[in-house]
């Protein structure tokens, strides 16, 4: 069964009258001043003369007194919200009077506005995705960066490196990986083994004290591994 809301025929009086009316002002049966008001409550009420009584309808405390002086503020502002099929609710008129008329045009004004906010949602979704793609970029500059500047340090110097990188944006995790990855280059550290959850300037200092004790000869291979005969120095890679 269709919906009430839905019929082709509204089955309310009062949004029945409100078609009428219209159909009546459009084939010229009803002319004048502020017919679209006139034929509406003729339909509704079947009354030709407009009191307080009918514009009740749209504003049930509406007073006398009120009224006074402003009915034509009042007929105009019915009239233009019937003409308008709901798309113009003007004062004096309740913000809603044409909620019950012509519930579509809520309807058309909820989805403009659901369209909108999707669009907005959408806008922001973009931005948000190309600033993390944006860091992603620096991070991963960064990165390379960081491990140029790396391969230029020996066991006996790689803490300066690190002072230098652990304020750089680079996450701790991936220096560490870093660290575990150019730690297995040098003879020197062979015998090192690292204990999870140190914090990494207590490697640093570990990995500098196990290459001080080791035989003069590893520690020269150790310099020997180090590209600093490259002109080369870290400063050119050292976070802005």
């Amino acid at each position: 069964m269709m919906a009430t809301s839905q019929a082709l025929v509204p089955l309310q009086a009062d949004r029945r009258a409100a078609m009428q009316a219209i159909a009546d002002v459009e084939s010229n049966r009803v002319r004048g001043k502020y017919p679209y008001a006139h034929a509406f409550f003729r339909h509704l009420r079947g009354v030709r003369r407009i009191t307080l009584r009918e514009l009740r309808y749209f504003a049930p405390v509406l007073t006398e007194r009120e009224l006074r002086g402003q009915k034509d503020h009042w007929l105009q502002a019915i009239d233009t919200l019937i003409e308008s099929r709901g798309a113009c609710c003007w004062l004096p008129l309740p913000v809603d009077a044409g909620q019950a008329l012509f519930p579509e045009v809520m309807f058309r004004h909820q989805e403009r506005q659901r369209r909108q906010d999707d669009l907005q949602d959408e806008k922001y979704t973009r931005q948000r995705r190309k600033a993390a793609r944006l860091h992603e970029r620096a991070l991963q500059a960064l990165r390379a960066q960081a491990e140029i500047a790396l391969a230029f340090h020996t066991p006996a110097t790689v803490s300066s490196w690190l002072s230098r990188w652990s304020d750089s944006g680079v996450p701790e995790y991936e220096l560490e990986s870093m660290l575990m990855r150019w730690s297995r280059r040098f003879p020197s550290l062979s015998a090192w083994r690292n204990w999870p959850g140190e914090p990494l300037w207590r490697v640093v200092e570990e990995m500098a004290q196990t290459a001080k004790t080791a035989p003069r000869t590893v520690q020269g291979i150790d310099r020997w591994i180090v590209p600093n005969k490259l002109i080369y120095g870290e400063e050119r890679h050292a976070p802005k």
